[in-house]
């Protein structure tokens, strides 16, 4: 949730940080999201590697550090070139929280119903990006505090969590009865090539990234911006945000749970990339009510929910051995496509702009490039993802 948080908050406070740091769209975007999701991105493989290696106490603890340190050091940055390299140094610490937390669930809860467990630690972490929003806009609004202020607070926030990590989180130890499983460390580059080999690999990562971006890139860059030219409140429009990431929320435990009944994951996914197109269809060509606003981020987000069944068919692409590895690799083609597509779309939005204020007509030249990312991840789910009917392809991944 901590992480979740540190990746969308910027987007709350687009105007003001915009201002401050004299930004333009495309070089807030690369602030918001490049210079963080890059990182976080290039950062998944090791990071699945780091925690096999040494342990989940101690790598949730140093990655917690250095989330804290990087969210101060923000909160004092006055020019762009300092901003970024903060921002990449906090996609850095957080690029550690969602693979600790698979690896948490993986060690730790029940097998049987593995993708209601990854749905409900998203469900979890989704409480950050919500809070970012509506909430602390609200809050922030009240206290008549800026974007410093809440980034500091995010800082000394941290440190309260780092405190709780290293009292209460434990490392999982493989064991049958009174006797320990001792496992001889293979190479990084065995595991490596054995993940990347396969071909549905690749295409549930690629799935994953296209039906996650969209409510990602509204959250941290130009949704509140696109509904306010429609008429939309600053204060509707940051809820509108909210609205979305409860989608999100609700969406992956349930379609992780459905997912697990019905022994159906790509039923699931295709459904979820299915929702999302309409979705995203309503709110850039129909946004003419607050209703139908709201409904369309709730299901936009709903929508989003089909890359949590897609870490759970990812996990039963993978044996034990290289486990981590696979859902870091999904990982980092949902970060790495989320930092490339962010400032594309920054600049499709300046390309036609000349008066220096962006108008509905340059979000209309803009937006079809998401609705395509979509619609590709239906074609991918709809013909080339293969149905595992939640069972292990390579090995015993599940007890």
């Amino acid at each position: 949730m901590y992480e979740f948080s540190l990746r969308t908050i910027l987007g709350t406070f687009q105007y003001s940080i915009m201002y401050d740091l004299s930004l333009s769209p495309f070089s807030f975007s690369v602030l918001s999201t490049t210079a963080f999701l890059l990182t976080y991105g290039l950062m998944q493989l090791p990071a699945g590697f780091i925690v096999d290696r040494y342990g989940l106490k101690k790598t949730l603890a140093f990655a917690i550090s250095i989330c804290v340190i990087s969210s101060i050091a923000f909160s004092f940055s006055y020019q762009f070139k300092t901003a970024v390299i903060v921002r990449m140094i906090m996609g850095v610490g957080a690029s550690f929280g969602f693979i600790c937390l698979l690896v948490a669930v993986y060690d730790w809860m029940p097998k049987k119903f593995y993708g209601l467990f990854i749905g409900l630690s998203q469900f979890i972490g989704t409480m950050g990006p919500m809070l970012s929003a509506g909430p602390l806009n609200s809050l922030a609004l009240n206290a008549k505090a800026d974007w410093r202020t809440i980034l500091l607070s995010l800082g000394f926030l941290g440190g309260i969590l780092l405190v709780f990590v290293i009292l209460y989180v434990k490392n999982n130890e493989d064991n049958i009865g009174v006797f320990r499983v001792i496992k001889k460390p293979e190479p990084i580059k065995k595991d490596l090539l054995r993940v990347i080999g396969q071909s549905q690999v690749w295409l549930i990562a690629l799935y994953s990234a296209l039906v996650y971006f969209t409510i990602e890139y509204l959250s941290e860059n130009e949704g509140k911006a696109f509904l306010e030219l429609n008429g939309f409140s600053s204060h509707y429009s940051s809820y509108m945000i909210t609205i979305g990431w409860l989608g999100y929320a609700i969406s992956c435990p349930l379609l992780g749970v459905l997912s697990d009944i019905f022994k159906r994951r790509k039923m699931v996914m295709i459904m979820a990339a299915l929702l999302s197109f309409i979705s995203i269809i309503f709110i850039v060509y129909q946004p003419i009510s607050k209703t139908i606003v709201a409904c369309a981020f709730f299901f936009l987000g709903f929508g989003a929910g089909g890359q949590s069944v897609a870490f759970a068919i990812m996990a039963e692409q993978c044996s034990k051995t290289y486990l981590a590895v696979g859902l870091a690799f999904n990982n980092t083609m949902i970060t790495i496509l989320s930092s490339v597509n962010a400032p594309v779309i920054g600049w499709l939005l300046n390309y036609n702009n000349n008066a220096g204020t962006l108008s509905l007509a340059d979000y209309y030249f803009a937006f079809p490039f998401v609705i395509t990312l979509i619609a590709f991840s239906i074609i991918i789910s709809v013909f080339f993802i293969k149905e595992t009917f939640c069972r292990p392809t390579k090995g015993f991944t599940f007890v």
